[in-house]
């Protein structure tokens, strides 16, 4: 039987402090797949612990190893946390706020109380977080437990924490409470997943096609422990990686990570306890008879490959490629054909399908239809906007090139990157050139089309102005692209748009072609030509 994968690494988290060992502290059990027992370690910080998780991650890939790494804490929120981020919000955007909010230093201490209290602020009334552990009081962060769970607040517990022994994410201390292991570990995986292209979130993601990392969220007290001396913590963590790595054998994994058993709302933003539902039988594997585990599936080497090396020749042989589109409308018609296929476009209101098929057509990739975040009535005002003439402001000069002019009526389209006098502005504001660019815009924002396709800075401070009481744009598409910046801008304009009109691609995609194709499609207001 083929294994998911070469091993699995299992982490019992702290929320600790201080620097801590034994008991009560950070425990990493590794175990390779054929092996008999895990490897144990017990870093004392979290800054230790996703150090050496890191150089675990670096070295398997490196060796085109794949594996699972599971952790004791909460992947996600009931969905009412991703409901008050925008009506398209999910984890990344949970994610992505929690890792902007916390912070956790290198001696373990960090922000987590504080960080709660901010959370709650896009909350009526007290919670959801709960229960301030410290001597001060923290205003917004009430002692006592709220009321109005599932009316004013989210559900108090995922479907997940109905399993025997859980505790509800929102509560930060006293006995049992894991609300605060959630925000740390959660930003701790965040910047683990920034930059990286070799890990996927169960059960947010697919499995990467069976080549990717997985990160999944487990719980220690799913399964019996078997008698024993030693630190629990330690004991339980490797107690759950032998019962994972024989699942794995024997095909059971498999079945417990099978996309289909997820629900919705957890596959967009409660995640799910990896065995939940599936005690029984896991439970079996770590009894004294257990099942057999499989060996890893051989992977080819070099005698295997179906790979022929040719050798390059000097003679000149007849081309065999195949005939391909040339004529510019069947291309066009094609790929817009394929766009509505695969994209299931009917999902968006019909003033938005032109933009999404744009979109969708600027950068090949079907799957941003998912992460598109937008106004209700954002595509009619632009292309309002645009019918009267107003002027289309662009972050860059590569999305004031992209905007096809012949299918404007009048619209300037306004580039200030390059103003003389704008390196001296940004180094007096102490910010980027980009940013400081936004207060050129000022005479010309109101009623305007404001495409950004590059620099996140821009996008924040236009949000900071508009803020102080600037003039409101007719829409803003928000398509600024990055690893510092990009997603938390996206985010932030998609949870509070200021009163605007808004489209904009979640997370770190994004780019000047997208921007631009989005103010084609609202200038057309069709999918073709």
């Amino acid at each position: 039987m083929t294994r998911l994968f070469d091993g699995i690494l299992a982490v019992d988290w702290s929320a600790a402090g201080t620097p801590k060992t034994g008991p009560d502290s950070i425990w990493i059990a590794t175990l390779s797949a054929g092996a008999a027992d895990p490897e144990l370690r017990n870093p004392p910080t979290r800054t230790v612990a996703m150090d050496q998780i890191r150089a675990h991650l670096d070295a398997a890939t490196k060796q085109d190893e794949r594996w699972l790494l599971v952790f004791d804490f909460a992947f996600g929120y009931p969905k009412g946390f991703a409901d008050a981020l925008g009506p398209n919000a999910d984890w990344r955007d949970i994610w992505a706020l929690i890792a902007a909010e916390v912070s956790d230093g290198p001696a373990n201490a960090n922000n987590r109380f504080h960080a709660a209290a901010r959370l709650n602020t896009r909350f009526p009334g007290d919670g959801p977080f709960w229960a301030n552990g410290l001597k001060e009081d923290i205003p917004g962060l009430p002692r006592k437990k709220p009321q109005g769970w599932g009316s004013t607040l989210p559900a108090n517990r995922r479907p997940s924490e109905m399993a025997k022994g859980t505790q509800e994410v929102w509560k930060l201390s006293g006995a049992g409470s894991v609300g605060g292991q959630a925000l740390i570990g959660i930003a701790a995986l965040e910047r683990l997943r920034k930059g990286r292209r070799d890990v996927s979130v169960w059960p947010f993601e697919t499995l990467g096609e069976g080549t990717t990392h997985v990160l999944a969220e487990m719980f220690p007290s799913l399964l019996q422990l078997p008698p024993g001396e030693g630190v629990r913590d330690a004991r339980q963590v490797s107690n759950m990686a032998i019962a994972l790595a024989r699942a794995d054998g024997s095909g059971l994994l498999a079945k417990m990570m099978e996309a289909p058993a997820i629900d919705a709302a957890a596959r967009r933003c409660e995640a799910a306890i990896i065995g939940h539902g599936f005690e029984e039988e896991l439970g079996t594997l770590v009894a004294p008879a257990t099942l057999p585990v499989a060996e890893p599936s051989p992977r080819p080497g070099p005698e295997q490959s179906n790979v022929e090396s040719v050798a390059p020749s000097s003679s000149p042989r007849r081309s065999t490629m195949r005939p391909y589109l040339k004529d510019p409308a069947a291309i066009y018609a094609e790929s817009f054909r394929i766009v509505r296929e695969e994209a299931r476009l009917e999902r968006f209101p019909a003033a938005m399908e032109p933009v999404v098929t744009r979109l969708i057509h600027a950068c090949g990739m079907v799957e941003i239809a998912d992460r598109l975040a937008f106004s209700p009535g954002a595509a009619e005002a632009g292309r309002a906007a645009l019918e009267a003439g107003a002027p289309v402001l662009c972050d860059c000069e590569m999305v004031a090139a992209g905007v096809i002019r012949r299918h404007l009526k009048g619209s300037e389209v306004v580039t200030t990157i390059n103003a003389p006098d704008l390196p001296a502005l940004a180094a007096m504001l102490g910010t980027t050139r980009s940013a400081a660019q936004v207060e050129l815009w000022r005479e010309r924002i109101e009623g305007a089309v404001v495409a950004i396709g590059n620099a996140p800075t821009a996008l924040f401070h236009l949000l900071e102005k508009l803020d102080e009481g600037w003039p409101k744009p007719a829409v803003i598409l928000g398509f600024p692209v990055g690893f510092v910046g990009a997603a938390e801008s996206k985010a932030e304009l998609a949870a509070d748009p200021r009163g605007c009109d808004f489209i904009a691609l979640k997370g770190r995609r994004g780019g000047s072609a997208m921007a631009s194709a989005a103010v084609n499609a609202l200038a057309l207001g069709e999918t073709h030509g």
